[in-house]
């Protein structure tokens, strides 16, 4: 998770030149205690850090450009080289602990004496308690992934509004002036220049 600040910080300090101070100071500001920043929190921050120096539509959009790097840290930081080393490793993981916890299982199987057995049967409770444990892990980084994909689809809901309500005041406006160029010309048939 912590590779998410550093992913989203190296691509604001080699592509944005104006706001990148203040885009580090927002996710600096908006990082929480697994070491993630929180998009929408810094997003907010850039905001109101740019719209004292610029109009707010820019700042928003700008702040809204914060938000999309850093979901796509995000996305880095599982399908990035590294994030795919961490997910094999994992895995590995995963797949010994249960190996150990099934060889842990045939052991006790063939002993006799019934405090080892008890012995290894409370091995192998340890052992699929781990595995419990990396699954609840695995299950809030997927509710994590998930509620940044919904933050991008509403801001691309946000989009498709604007975009939306703009096209409808131009075509007000372009009926308003067709009526005002209509009211003031003279339909007179009579009339000759």
């Amino acid at each position: 998770m912590s590779q998410i600040s550093s992913i989203a910080s190296d691509k604001i300090n080699n592509f944005w030149a104006a706001a990148h101070e203040d885009a580090n100071s927002a996710i600096n500001g908006a990082t929480g205690v697994m070491g993630a920043p929180d998009p929408v929190e810094s997003g907010q921050r850039l905001k109101v850090s740019l719209a004292s120096d610029s109009d707010w539509a820019a700042a928003s959009t700008i702040a809204q450009d914060l938000q999309r790097e850093i979901t796509k840290a995000s996305v880095s930081g599982v399908l990035g080289q590294l994030g795919q080393q961490d997910t094999a490793n994992k895995i590995d993981q995963t797949t010994q602990t249960a190996q150990d916890a099934s060889n842990l299982g045939h052991l006790a199987q063939e002993m006799n004496a019934s405090q080892n057995i008890l012995k290894v049967i409370a091995a192998q409770n340890g052992q699929i308690v781990s595995m419990l444990a990396q699954q609840r892990t695995d299950s809030l980084q997927s509710r994590s992934d998930t509620a940044q994909s919904n933050m991008m689809l509403t801001q691309i809901a946000e989009q498709l509004a604007a975009n939306r309500q703009k096209e409808d005041i131009q075509q007000e406006g372009l009926i308003s002036l067709n009526l005002e160029v209509a009211a003031m010309s003279v339909l007179d048939p009579t009339y000759s220049p």
